[in-house]
């Protein structure tokens, strides 16, 4: 079992206060309530909807890792958001190229590979600034940093995977 289903399972219990396996929507309140969170009715209503697939009443260990994984995303989308704001320093609501150029050769300081080629950063630019204005939003950002697509990767590879490819090359040109 790894980290997140350890997690799971300990605030599953927590919460499922007759130790039956089902949580039910007052042992979802009282949840919540638990991380600080209040939640309205309509809340309840639509996280019992989301979770409660087979519309038992319920939520089972399974469903419930689903809501775990939406608020662990929320999360880490605020702490992104939150960073932007902290790299938006002039307070314009975006980063233009040579701010993000910054932001990027600071996130690869002492790293192996050192900075990002100008290329690299015309590429990872293109790549984050969807609506294409030239401007990278805080929406952008985050969805750069939380999304499901890793925009590092699409870049510039993991040095395991560069050296992959020469080894693989290597031996094609070895065959021929």
């Amino acid at each position: 079992m790894d980290e997140f289903e350890e997690k799971c399972k300990r605030v599953f219990d927590m919460f499922d206060l007759d130790g039956d396996g089902q949580l039910t929507k007052a042992e979802i309140k009282r949840g919540y309530h638990m991380f600080e969170m209040c939640p309205t009715e309509e809340d309840l209503d639509q996280t019992m909807s989301a979770l409660d697939i087979d519309n038992s009443g319920t939520v089972d260990l399974e469903d419930f890792k689903i809501l775990m994984r939406k608020i662990d995303q929320e999360e880490e989308k605020a702490n992104v958001a939150d960073a932007f704001k902290k790299l938006d320093r002039r307070k314009r609501g975006y980063l233009d190229k040579k701010q993000f150029t910054v932001v990027l050769n600071g996130a690869m300081k002492g790293e192996a590979g050192g900075k990002f080629s100008k290329g690299e950063i015309d590429e990872f630019f293109k790549v984050v600034d969807t609506n294409g204005d030239g401007k990278i939003d805080c929406e952008e950002f985050v969805e750069a940093f939380t999304g499901e697509t890793d925009v590092f990767a699409s870049i510039r590879k993991p040095e395991y995977e560069l050296k992959e490819e020469a080894e693989n090359e290597c031996q094609q040109q070895v065959k021929i």
